[in-house]
């Protein structure tokens, strides 16, 4: 049986896309260990355990220096960069413990440890690197510098996997060779079969007032703030925003200072287990990526064939691999990114024309055929199959 040992730089709760990516190698017979990590503050955590069959994560501990050492001096190296480092080397040392056939290492900040896992070796092993984002064109990175890194990184590498074929070319244009495509779409269920979570009763909402929906992380560049802005003007609806980052509490003061009161309701983020409960419970689902850098630009969203795989009508930004899935599956309304007086319009004319959106909700069941994990897992037993 091979062995693959997978590296993430997280604590691989939530992490949908490396578990599928994970499950369907264990289908397909390999046995697929995740070095992820704990921090201090999650010692509930376990160290080890098992996911599933053939699934099996490990997560060292990162340890902060303390505060004697770090004394005053709460320099990035002292409070970052050693933690990290410290880290990095004892994900490497777990990494080339494990008789492993295949290293793969999920995103820029985990390629270190893939290579020093199966390159430093005199019985060099086959290298994936699978990238999430475009390391290069993100919000507060520098070109210059991650261009440098990244194109020397992949000199050690074997095969590369990027998110759709928007990404792919970009990739191309820059280090002149076509990484494979791997989608990050929901795995196929049935959402009949899934409970719905009582928002209504929970959160007291009436009948006649819609729920419209935010799924994901608060950061930069998702358009949060321009949605709560857009929020104000809008009439029979509640929204609810479900997770967590930097900017959460950021959203809740501007909530505050906007005074939208329970119109809007913030809930802490929830298992990914769980997450489609909640989905479900939505009339319409939101996706306003604004387009600060490319890595927005050319997202496709797991957000997006979430709400669709739910039946959850979409409202999501006219940005290439949005409003292609948005437009031709008639699943939703696209508005210009970025544009508060476009959300706020479709927003009301999603919450007022009830045939409409019951029309999208019709189109989801239909477009969720297409757009799930089941079309998508074989790019990567393929990719494997051909190292």
């Amino acid at each position: 049986m091979k062995k693959v040992t997978m590296f993430v730089w997280n604590n691989f709760i939530n992490d949908a896309r490396v578990l599928r990516e994970a499950s369907a190698l264990a289908d397909s017979g390999y046995t697929v260990t995740i070095i992820a990590k704990k921090e201090l503050t999650e010692m509930s955590l376990p160290a080890a355990e098992k996911i599933r069959e053939g699934v099996f994560v490990n997560r060292p501990l990162k340890l902060e220096l303390p505060d004697k050492v770090t004394g005053r001096m709460k320099s990035s190296v002292l409070t970052k960069h050693i933690p990290n480092m410290l880290l990095m080397f004892k994900m490497i040392m777990l990494g080339r413990k494990y008789e492993t056939d295949i290293y793969h290492a999920h995103d820029l900040n985990t390629l270190i440890q893939g290579i020093a896992s199966a390159k430093l070796r005199l019985n060099r092993k086959k290298l994936i690197y699978d990238s999430h984002e475009v390391q290069t064109s993100r919000t507060h990175y520098s070109f210059d510098k991650i261009y440098k890194i990244e194109k020397f990184l992949l000199n050690f590498t074997d095969a590369v996997i990027v998110e759709n074929r928007t990404r792919a070319e970009y990739h191309r244009d820059l280090y002149k060779e076509l990484p494979a495509a791997v989608h990050n779409y929901s795995e196929l269920y049935d959402i009949e079969k899934v409970e719905t979570f009582p928002l209504r009763t929970v959160y007291k909402i009436p009948d006649d007032k819609k729920i419209v929906l935010y799924q994901g992380g608060m950061q930069d560049g998702r358009g949060l703030f321009k949605l709560l802005k857009a929020f104000k003007e809008v009439d029979n609806a509640v929204l609810f925003m479900i997770g967590d980052g930097k900017e959460r509490q950021n959203l809740i003061n501007y909530h505050q200072e906007l005074s939208l009161g329970d119109k809007v309701i913030f809930i802490e983020r929830v298992p990914y287990k769980d997450l489609r409960r909640y989905t479900k419970a939505a009339d319409i689902g939101i996706q306003f990526l604004e387009n600060t850098n490319f890595n927005h630009y050319s997202a496709s969203s797991n957000k997006l064939f979430e709400y669709i795989m739910a039946h959850v009508p979409v409202i999501g930004s006219r940005l290439p691999e949005i409003e292609r899935v948005i437009e031709e599956e008639s699943v939703g309304l696209t508005v210009k990114e970025g544009n508060v007086e476009e959300l706020t319009a479709a927003l009301q004319k999603m919450i007022s024309d009830d045939k409409l959106r019951m029309e999208f909700k019709d189109n989801t069941k239909s477009a969720k055929e297409k757009y799930n994990w089941e079309q998508e897992k074989g790019i990567i037993t393929d990719l494997y199959g051909r190292l």
